[in-house]
């Protein structure tokens, strides 16, 4: 039998809540593809450029994410996605007029990184505490089915973006912000009667975001969390976002569509283990010790890609890759709405936004440097090797190996 399905919550609809988040994803396929290919395929910029521009896409995350979830855990979720995802239009139509009349430099795409960026690090923490809001039961398959609709709709979306050559560049940007439009308006009706001076904490900006800092620093097994959190966006998504359009044009000699494809692989497999999870696992009853196991072999499948296997062999490692991070995004997320108090969860949620695309900057900028110097296959299997390292590490030395079910932290310890 498969697992009990999640239900709404008395205040909340989940369904319309799948629906903002598969439009959103499906928005966010699309920049996965054009943004990176804009700078490598379009503009032919070096390793270290593209490093820097992916950078100024995720730093947004490090300076405002905790900002945002103060900001949410304050706000109706609801009408403050509804607002935030209204302002993508700036920068996707400043990117649209600068296609449109010919004046796509390497600086409009740094600023444009920087201000869909800085939209995003709201968005996170808001669409994600959201979801504990419209759900009451069953969290690890609540959070399974939502990665399920997220990453099959930005499959969708990267296939779309996979026919740039074909079709118009400014035709894939309008529906990219349609997408995100609507997807504003159903994140906004999944949450319907909760009033917003209930959402409203007295207290300073500055104090509520150290709150969240400190509710994760004095629970070792939250704090453990985001510590592979971080080493997951420093290792492997810096890298990844970096290597990955690299490798199509400096190894494999191909172009925008085999990019596309990539991204699809690695989407495909995220979807293939929430599918998985949610037929046939349910709930994992030590979820530290999958995750960092998963940790382990994704680095191991970096290796296998350094040693520039053929085609096949690539999309099939790059799918069984794309697996194991999908089943440790779910980890990593769950374990986070499990282990945090509602009241906290958006703060505790900007926290795993900023150890995952706070630390992935500098490992994008790092990954540039080192494609750079010594090559795109060496600087990825050397990152992978330290990927099994850390894993091994914390195998040894975390509490993650020994954990087994949540451990609800109190609010006292927080507020004092």
């Amino acid at each position: 039998m498969s697992p009990q399905a999640p239900t709404n919550s008395p205040t909340g609809s989940f369904r319309a809540y799948l629906q903002g988040v598969g439009s959103s994803s499906m928005a966010q396929g699309l920049q996965i593809v054009l943004f990176p290919w804009l700078l490598v395929g379009v503009l032919g910029e070096t390793p270290e450029r593209v490093g820097l521009g992916q950078m100024a896409l995720m730093l947004p995350q490090l300076l405002f994410v905790l900002w945002g979830g103060v900001l949410s855990d304050n706000r109706h979720p609801g009408r403050h996605l509804l607002r935030l995802y209204l302002l993508y239009n700036l920068p996707c139509l400043m990117l649209l007029a600068a296609l449109v009349t010919g004046h796509l430099t390497y600086g409009l795409m740094l600023v444009f990184g920087f201000v869909f960026g800085t939209i995003t690090a709201f968005v996170q923490p808001a669409r994600e505490s959201l979801l504990s809001r419209v759900v009451d039961t069953q969290l690890q398959q609540a959070v399974a089915r939502a990665s399920f609709v997220q990453f099959t709709a930005q499959s969708i979306g990267i296939v779309l973006a996979g026919y740039l050559e074909q079709v118009s560049l400014p035709l894939l940007l309008l529906v990219q912000l349609l997408l995100l439009s609507v997807s504003g308006w159903f994140l906004h009706r999944s949450l319907g009667t909760l009033s917003e001076a209930k959402c409203r904490h007295s207290g300073s900006t500055w104090q509520e975001m150290k709150s969240g800092l400190q509710l994760v620093r004095q629970d070792p097994r939250l704090l453990q969390l985001m510590m592979i959190v971080a080493a997951t966006g420093f290792l492997g998504f810096g890298m990844y976002l970096v290597a990955m359009p690299l490798l199509t044009r400096e190894v494999y000699h191909q172009g925008a569509a085999f990019f596309a494809w990539i991204q699809f692989s690695f989407m495909f497999g995220v979807i293939l283990s929430n599918l998985v999870i949610i037929r046939l696992v349910g709930r994992f009853a030590k979820p530290g010790r999958i995750l960092l196991v998963s940790l382990m072999v994704r680095g191991f499948f970096l290796v296998v890609i350094s040693l520039h296997p053929p085609q096949w062999l690539l999309f099939l490692t790059i799918v069984l890759w794309g697996g194991a991070s999908g089943l440790a995004m779910m980890l990593g997320r769950s374990m986070t709405h499990e282990e945090s108090p509602q009241a906290y969860r958006a703060r505790v949620v900007s926290v795993y936004q900023l150890a995952l695309f706070g630390s992935a900057p500098i490992g994008a900028w790092l990954s540039g440097q080192a494609i750079a110097a010594f090559g795109v296959l060496p600087a990825i299997g050397v990152l992978g090797l330290l990927t099994v390292v850390a894993a091994i590490v914390a195998m040894l030395f975390s509490d993650l190996w020994k954990q087994q079910g949540p451990k609800r932290t109190s609010l006292s310890s927080v507020s004092e």
